[in-house]
């Protein structure tokens, strides 16, 4: 190309020198916090077809956009499945409890000082004998017991998120200084299985979930927009809610339903994200994020024809065909999308 006189510079070799500089430093920028990143998904049991298949599906949308779309080395992407050979090429090991315990050890041994990891776990929970448990094949794992796992973290980031039912008494017990703690519910009695964690992983392919159209999806904007999507998922059924999420950021073991305001959790949560700065680290994002969409829509006809028998003909077959037509539209826009 040749610039006008105006903007002619000499390229003298301190000149490539220091432009060579910068890319490496960007490159090994990038490098750096794509490698100090750490997740493990654990899919608990779930019992009936649709629970299994619904779950297996919150798992694979995350980790896809774990690698895909935030950037996360693979390497550091540990799945914890109830049924392994469903995805042998992902899965890590079983999600029984010890597992748990061996992968969080291998992640606290190979994690540095200020790494963030984060801990999803999706399945159902329950309330035994004043004891909160997430359900695994086998023994379940109980709040105290992650709580003591998660000490190997010291000095590291930490983000738990339980999208069980029954959850919310996890953030009193897991919560401490340098850990985030969400549930998909608020106390035990919530004990009907939440939709809240399908809803947050569709958040961080949903471009409405950046509130602040920074070009990122902080954690407390994943938290704000599966909320909304909950509360639209009852609204939208004329049924009353039977879930509502916490969020807690300061440690304290107080979780909140409304972060975000000057005097409540949410500060921490908001300086937090997936995806390295200042970087598209997605090629095809829109396609991704139509693809997290659409397992999201089969999610709510799948939910759809479970209430059949509660539901006059009319309303199902009106409700059912609205959403195969934003299934149809979402297919044809992924189909417009391709390479």
């Amino acid at each position: 190309m040749v610039l006008p006189p105006s903007l002619e510079v000499e390229v003298t070799r301190p000149v490539l020198v220091f432009l060579f500089g910068l890319v490496a430093l960007s490159a090994s920028t990038l490098a750096a916090e794509r490698d100090s990143r750490h997740l493990v998904v654990v899919n608990g049991i779930g019992g009936e077809a649709f629970y299994r298949d619904l779950f297996h599906r919150w798992a694979v949308s995350f980790m896809e956009l774990a690698e895909k779309h935030l950037n996360i080395n693979p390497d550091q992407v540990f799945y914890l499945a109830e049924d392994p050979t469903r995805t042998p090429q992902r899965t890590t090991s079983q999600s029984r409890k010890e597992e748990i315990e061996r992968i969080l050890r291998l992640v606290a041994e190979s994690s540095k000082p200020e790494d963030l990891i984060m801990l999803l776990l999706i399945g159902h929970g329950t309330a035994r004998d004043n004891r909160i448990l997430f359900n695994l094949p086998g023994p379940d794992m109980s709040a105290s017991e992650l709580s003591e796992w998660l000490d190997a973290f010291e000095g590291r980031r930490v983000i738990v998120i339980n999208a069980s039912s029954a959850s919310g008494p996890f953030v009193p017990t897991v919560a401490r200084p340098g850990r985030v703690v969400i549930t998909a519910t608020s106390s035990a009695a919530e004990n009907q299985q939440p939709r809240f964690g399908g809803h947050f992983v569709t958040a961080f392919a949903a471009p409405v979930a950046d509130r602040d159209k920074d070009g990122r999806v902080s954690l407390l904007e994943a938290f704000v927009y599966a909320t909304g999507e909950v509360e639209r998922d009852y609204e939208r059924e004329n049924r009353l809610r039977t879930e509502h999420a916490l969020l807690d950021d300061d440690g304290d073991g107080i979780g909140t339903r409304t972060p975000g305001g000057e005097e409540t959790d949410g500060r921490v949560a908001a300086r937090i994200f997936m995806t390295p700065s200042d970087v598209n680290v997605s090629t095809n994002a829109n396609v991704l994020a139509l693809t997290v969409a659409a397992r999201a829509l089969v999610d709510r006809i799948e939910l759809l024809k479970r209430r059949k028998q509660e539901l006059s003909v009319l309303e199902y077959e009106t409700k059912l065909e609205s959403l195969l037509l934003q299934l149809a539209l979402n297919r044809q826009a992924y189909r417009k999308g391709l390479p």
